[in-house]
């Protein structure tokens, strides 16, 4: 085939295509989106008196939405409610070395508000850890020698100064 004839048969179907989005564009049956001034607010603050104008009702696009949507709080940063020991102890095994910061600051939190529970050398042996893995090397082994002194023979005791305190010398025969 020459080349203008590929070129006129493109041409032809740019405009028919053209020509079929024009007639769905002209048909679309779609409500126009309505222009706010302001945004609304979700809730009012209740008053004594309503003065306010009535409400009118959404789109059906946006009523179907808010139906379905399931809105949450957003996160805060402090809590008015405290998790227990367990969900602590589960909390900070889930977190591991992936965020040392939180792990550091929730397993000083559990130190001071469970001192006396069996799980207390498992709390200061998470923070050893997590000053450990945030390369604080000294607060680490300062936290560690308080922590022999404070359980002595306990197995999280006994890792500690394995690992930070005391390691053992390498093999001669290792290269």
């Amino acid at each position: 085939m020459p080349k203008p004839a590929v070129v006129a048969i493109g041409a032809a179907g740019a405009i028919a295509l053209a020509v079929i989005l024009g007639a769905f564009a002209l048909t679309d049956r779609r409500p126009k989106p309505t222009q706010l001034d302001e945004p609304a607010p979700f809730a009012e603050p209740a008053s004594s008196e309503s003065t306010a104008a009535p409400v009118e009702p959404l789109p059906p696009l946006l009523t179907a939405l808010a139906a379905s949507a399931t809105l949450q709080k957003p996160a805060q940063k402090t809590t008015t409610k405290q998790i227990d020991e367990t969900s602590m102890l589960d909390k900070l095994h889930e977190l591991a070395a992936s965020d040392p910061l939180l792990s550091l600051q929730l397993a000083r939190e559990a130190v001071s508000r469970f001192p006396d529970s069996p799980n207390a050398p498992e709390f200061e042996w998470n923070v050893v850890k997590s000053l450990a893995n945030m390369e604080r090397f000294d607060e680490a082994r300062d936290e560690a020698r308080i922590m022999i002194e404070k359980y002595p023979g306990n197995s999280f005791a006994e890792d500690v100064d394995r690992h930070l305190l005391n390691h053992p010398p390498n093999p001669t025969n290792t290269p």
